[in-house]
């Protein structure tokens, strides 16, 4: 359900289960083919983008199940639901992915 005040969605999000405010996020990039969203919250966003290509989220991660199944992620939740409500996950590009356009 979108919120038309703050212009988000006021969902859980669909990877952390959070109350927080969400975005409606492709679980295959658009650039990709994707036209499935899911509610997502802007730390596990953040996340996902720094973890997995998006040739990666395309090919083996194309779902929120597979998402949720990856040890990578799973640590990442144990060390999210320690954080306050409001504390948000900001991250640099992952080290290992190719600089420039999508690939």
């Amino acid at each position: 359900m979108w919120s038309l005040e703050i212009g988000r969605m006021t969902e859980g999000c669909a990877f952390c289960k959070r109350k927080v405010p969400t975005r409606g996020h492709h679980v295959v990039p658009r650039c990709k083919g994707g036209t499935e969203t899911a509610p997502t919250c802007h730390s596990c966003e953040d996340f996902i983008h720094k973890t997995w290509s998006h040739n990666e989220l395309r090919d083996a991660f194309n779902t929120v199940e597979r998402i949720l199944g990856d040890a990578r992620y799973q640590k990442f939740l144990r060390w999210l639901h320690k954080q306050h409500d409001t504390a948000v996950f900001r991250s640099q590009r992952n080290r290992a992915r190719k600089p420039g356009r999508y690939r």
